[in-house]
């Protein structure tokens, strides 16, 4: 609602500004014609003219004053009094110099008699000089850098002494060499020039000015200050060479100057810097200085051409305005190069930033990527949980249901057949349950390591005869005497869990082999094939949770590697694959500190491993798969 009220108000305030600039450019041709046409003739024109003069310049007061009194201006409160205080003096100038204009126009028509010099007339309008400037500069800018400021400083030193030539060559010197004035006549007639000098230059260097330009109405402002500059500088060139009279349209210069003034304090105030015009200054800002410049080199030409030579005012003024370039030119230097500076830091900034975001974009793909992964292992992850859950179940319901039809009524062999089919499957729900309920005890590390002395052989032998997986798989452990200092259940599971896996991506008939050894103070263990091996893009994740083979071909639920790697990292080892000698797979678990008795350390199993080669009788055992031993299956761990 209040935004809504603010673009009313604002909307209003629009149309007025855009009103009141109608009237003052009609007032303005109506007196340019009065004047111009002398209507009611020279006299009448003429106060026409001097009594539109004041008239404006009160009005112009009167809206400096009202602008003054205006709310806050949303750029904090030191900007506001800034303005306040930059309207007030503008508003004083004005006044003056319309208290100015009365004294002149009642001299003229109310005493009819000739405007002494100096008079009340010309201390009010001088007065209007130094404050005019004062209300000018005081107008808030926006902060620049230093070296901005030094050429603005230089800018405005350089228009001066251009304009200070202009003035000489066309003014200045006719009032100072005047042989008829008396010496306080010609101070005052010297302090026009050089006031019209002032206003002038600040009317430039505003001009030249782009900081801050969206809020303070500087165009208008300085358009008015030039105005009211040129119109006194014509009114005394044309004095001076006795060539003004009445009904001259120049007149109207004070009316249109003033009128500007108003329009400037009329106009809607920003309440921000515009972000489009806070660095860029325009060519034509930018050329300024040289504009007067230009006018100052023809001046001095013309005065040359005129006079055959130039006085040594204009000739120091000359020494000086080349100064004031070279000046200008290095300052200009040293800002474009701390523009460079600045772009470069900019530039490197952004260049980093754009690293950086592309580094989060890239870790932002990742993340998706392993989402959508974990999506997909959780998806594959259910299927074959609810597969690998449902085969046994399906399996242990139509045992049931065939025994509960039959009422136990089956022939002896029958029926152990089914038992054993019975506990069988049951062991293998028993087993992938535990292996889902170990994954996530050692996940939130729930699960200690129960150590103690183990016969490694005996266990790996064991385990071998249990998993009723391996029928079909040629089995043969090279384990010599050896103990370690293990959690045995731990172990069985990490050997057994191995076995189905090489069970799974081998083809019946594949040839395993089954190591142990000491390295040192830690036991390494073995399991290799000759089958296809692992591909080496998988080799690096093999061993997380869910992670499965080639999709659609290996089965399983994807726990029983990490199963592997998590009860090596308990005993505080690690497991890894590699590619066996001969070809095939071949994973390895090392344990630490798991045989300490050990008196020196052996090279890496890996190392010693040579295929074909001959078996050692005493240390290889083919170990043959039973019926039986199927039947005698338990639950590892």
């Amino acid at each position: 609602m209040t935004a809504r009220v603010d673009g009313r108000d604002a909307a209003r305030d629009q149309r007025r500004f855009r009103l009141a600039g109608l009237a003052s450019a009609a007032a303005a041709a109506a007196a340019a014609v009065w004047v111009g046409q002398e209507v009611g003739g020279p006299r009448v024109s003429s106060f026409v003219g001097d009594v539109g003069a004041v008239l404006a310049a009160w009005a112009a007061a009167l809206a400096c004053f009202a602008a003054a009194r205006r709310g806050p201006s949303g750029l904090g409160r030191a900007w506001t009094m800034s303005m306040r205080r930059a309207w007030w003096l503008l508003g004083l100038s004005a006044f003056a110099w319309g208290a100015g204009g009365a004294v002149w126009t009642w001299y003229q028509f109310g005493l009819a008699i000739e405007v002494p010099s100096p008079s009340w007339a010309d201390v009010a309008y001088l007065s209007a000089v130094p404050l005019a400037a004062a209300g000018v500069l005081a107008f808030p800018t926006a902060p620049v850098l230093a070296a901005a400021r030094l050429r603005t400083l230089l800018d405005g030193l350089l228009i001066a002494a251009c304009l200070l030539a202009v003035s000489w060559g066309t003014i200045g010197d006719v009032v100072y060499h005047a042989t008829d004035f008396t010496v306080t006549e010609r101070a005052v007639g010297l302090a026009y020039p050089l006031g019209d000098i002032v206003t002038g230059t600040i009317a430039l260097a505003v001009l030249a000015r782009s900081r801050g330009r969206g809020v303070v109405p500087l165009t208008l402002i300085a358009m008015a200050v030039l105005a009211l500059a040129v119109a006194d500088s014509t009114f005394l060139y044309l004095t001076q060479r006795d060539l003004y009279g009445n009904g001259n349209v120049l007149d109207t210069g004070w009316v249109v100057g003033y009128l500007l003034l108003m329009l400037s304090a009329l106009r809607p105030a920003e309440a921000r810097i515009s972000p489009d015009v806070n660095e860029r200054g325009s060519l034509a800002r930018v050329c300024l200085p040289y504009a007067a410049l230009a006018a100052a080199i023809v001046t001095i030409s013309t005065v040359q051409a005129r006079n055959g030579a130039i006085d040594a005012f204009l000739f120091w003024d000359a020494v000086v305005v080349v100064t004031l370039v070279i000046v200008r030119q290095l300052a200009m230097f040293v800002e474009n190069r701390q523009l460079n500076q600045r772009m470069e830091r900019t530039l490197g900034e952004l260049s980093e930033r754009e690293a950086e975001l592309g580094l989060a974009l890239a870790r932002g793909q990742a993340a998706a990527e392993g989402l959508r992964a974990a999506d997909q292992m959780k998806d594959t992850f259910l299927r074959a949980v609810s597969h690998d859950l449902r085969t046994p179940l399906t399996a242990i319901f139509g045992v049931a249901l065939t025994l509960e039809r039959t009422r136990m009524e089956l022939p002896r062999d029958k029926s152990m057949e089914l038992l054993g089919m019975l506990v069988d499957k049951a062991h293998k729900l028993d087993r992938l349950l535990a292996d889902l309920l170990d994954l996530n005890r050692l996940e939130h590390a729930l699960l200690e390591p129960n150590r103690s002395r183990t016969d490694i052989g005996a266990l790996v032998r064991r385990v071998v005869r249990e998993v009723d997986q391996l029928e079909g798989w040629p089995v043969s452990v090279e384990i010599g005497e050896l103990t370690a200092d293990v959690d045995g259940p731990k172990v069985e599971r990490i050997i057994e869990n191995l076995l189905v896996n090489t069970t799974r991506h081998t083809p019946p008939g594949t040839p395993v082999w089954i190591r142990a050894a000491a390295v040192g103070p830690d036991l390494e263990l073995v399991v290799e094939d000759s089958g296809p091996g692992v591909p080496p893009e998988l080799a690096g994740t093999i061993f997380e949770p869910f992670r499965r083979g080639t999709p659609g071909v290996a089965p399983g639920v994807g726990i029983g590697l990490s199963l592997v790697a998590r009860f090596a990292q308990l005993h505080g080892g690690r497991a890894w694959v590699g590619e066996r000698y001969g070809g095939g797979a071949a994973f390895h678990v090392l344990l630490p500190n798991a045989v300490p008795w050990a008196e020196k350390a052996a090279p890496p199993l890996a190392s010693r491993v040579a295929f074909p080669r001959k078996p050692h009788p005493g240390l290889t055992t083919p170990i043959q798969r039973t019926t039986s031993a199927a039947q005698a299956q338990r639950p590892a761990g």
